[in-house]
């Protein structure tokens, strides 16, 4: 062991590595490998990525972002497809607005637009070929259906309805007529006519009570809608953006629901679309719209119809009507009828013969007929205040009444003031006279010429405005000759 410094330095120098100022020995190279000493504020360096890997961890992020982002627009393309699968009829195409029809070459024929909501999209679900929603955009409860119906090769129809959940709604769809290369036939009789088609101004819905006019239009572009008979219609039209408003409702209007229903109002119709104008045509024709079931005598068609409102209006008597028939017969002229007509009652709302001016009304009829005219009498529904029947109507409740539901509502006719009869069935023209009607083909007279009987209607009709020319048929003793229009 060293016994002073120097020798205790020497031997230091001989144990540590690289102390010794000769050359390394294999040896001491390996020991200097092994061990190492750092001091105690070394602070190791993390080694920089090289400049070539940046872009390859950059590309790497960016490629696993677009995958990700192609499964999100694959995932949202699938559910769009379902939803326009599901929202598709044929060549019927559902958006929450309205929908849109193509023909077989891919043209737009049809559009219409829900002007009292927006569908809810994600309500609707289809089954077989009725594609339904049960609510608005807004969340209001609804039953809306579009069921798609074949009846022909040619022919592709949709049954469509929207019925509020809620009473005191109105449903309102807009039907647009499209470009002016689009020309459609129907509907209204307006003050200046123009066929086809053409709007002018706005008009608020109004009730679409009419006499043979039906609720039907058809375009030049081979498409047709018809409006159910059961709907509470109410048409009106906007020219700026060309579309026809189809509105049903119970509330202000003379349209009153069943009984027993509540006043929740239905829209519904059906439209087609076909190859082309006269064919679609033809079968909503057939399919919509009764054929006469007899076809009348040619003579009603062939010959004259003689009324004595021509030569004598209110001042006809029986000398007169007489003197008529000669003076037809004795020109050798034709004949089809011959038309007792304005006053020969004693009071409008009568239905007796005026006794001074008729004085033996049942051997004129048998003069008339001897010399071959089948005879008509003028009738209407009004009764005047004068007449011997209006406090039998007022008494039995057999007229229209006022608001307030009390009094008979009083009209001015060109004829006078009176009340009108709430209904023609049932008990309708008895309280005029019973017994009269039943005995009328006694007298010889074949037909009656009604008047009076078109739009001017009343509120019960309105339930169904397209029976207003069926009702005629069930006044007593009327019913023969309204079934059986043929000439004897």
């Amino acid at each position: 062991m060293p016994q002073n410094p120097q020798e205790k330095n020497q031997a230091y120098l001989r144990r540590c590595p690289g102390s010794h100022p000769g050359p390394k020995s294999p040896e001491a190279v390996a020991a200097a490998a092994m061990y190492t000493f750092l001091p105690d504020n070394f602070s190791p360096t993390k080694p920089k990525p090289s400049k070539e890997l940046k872009p390859l961890l950059g590309s790497a992020v960016l490629g696993l972002l677009l995958v990700l982002a192609a499964v999100v627009a694959w995932s949202y393309y699938s559910a769009s497809l379902r939803k326009a699968e599901r929202l598709r009829a044929e060549l019927l195409d559902l958006n929450r607005g309205g929908f849109s029809i193509r023909n077989q070459k891919g043209e737009q024929v049809f559009r219409l637009a829900f002007r009292s909501g927006a569908l809810d999209l994600d309500s609707c679900s289809r089954e077989g070929a009725l594609l339904g929603c049960s609510r608005t955009a807004d969340g209001r409860p609804l039953h809306f259906f579009i069921q798609t119906v074949r009846p022909k090769d040619t022919v592709m129809c949709y049954r469509v309805r929207w019925e509020e959940a809620v009473p005191g709604r109105a449903v309102e769809h807009a039907m647009f007529l499209g470009d002016a290369g689009a020309h459609w036939y129907g509907g209204a009789e307006m003050k200046t006519q123009h066929w086809p088609i053409r709007l002018d101004g706005q008009q608020e819905p109004q009730p679409f009570v009419t006499s043979i006019l039906e609720r039907y239009w058809l375009s030049s572009r081979a498409a047709a809608i018809k409006v159910n008979d059961s709907v509470p219609f109410h048409l009106g039209w906007n020219s700026t953006e060309r579309s026809l408003r189809l509105q049903a409702r119970y509330h202000d209007t003379p349209y009153k629901p069943p009984a027993s229903y509540t006043a929740a109002p239905e829209l519904s119709y059906r439209v087609c679309v076909g190859s082309d104008v006269t064919s679609i045509h033809k079968y909503m024709v057939r399919r919509y719209f009764n054929k006469p079931s007899r076809v009348p005598a040619p003579e009603a068609f062939r010959d004259p119809i003689w009324s004595t409102w021509v030569l004598y209006g209110r001042a006809v008597d029986q000398d007169k009507v007489l003197r008529f028939a000669q003076q037809i017969r004795q020109h050798r002229f034709n004949s089809s009828h011959l038309e007792i007509d304005d006053m020969y009652t004693p009071a409008y709302g009568d239905f007796d013969f005026d006794k001074t001016k008729f004085p033996n009304a049942t051997d004129m009829f048998r003069r008339l007929q001897d010399a071959g005219f089948r005879v008509t009498l003028w009738v209407h529904p009004f009764v005047n205040y004068n007449s011997s029947c209006f406090g039998e109507g007022v008494e039995r409740e057999l007229f229209v009444r006022e608001p307030t539901g009390r009094l008979p509502a009083l009209v001015r006719w060109w004829n006078g003031i009176g009340a009108r009869n709430s209904h023609l069935n049932g008990p309708p023209l008895s309280m005029q006279s019973e017994a009269t009607l039943p005995n009328c083909s006694s007298l010889g007279f074949f037909i009656f010429k009604m008047e009076f009987l078109g739009v001017a209607v009343v509120a019960q009709w309105l339930t169904n405005p397209t029976r207003n020319h069926e009702v005629v048929g069930s006044i007593p003793g009327l019913a023969q000759w309204v079934k059986d229009p043929a000439l004897p």
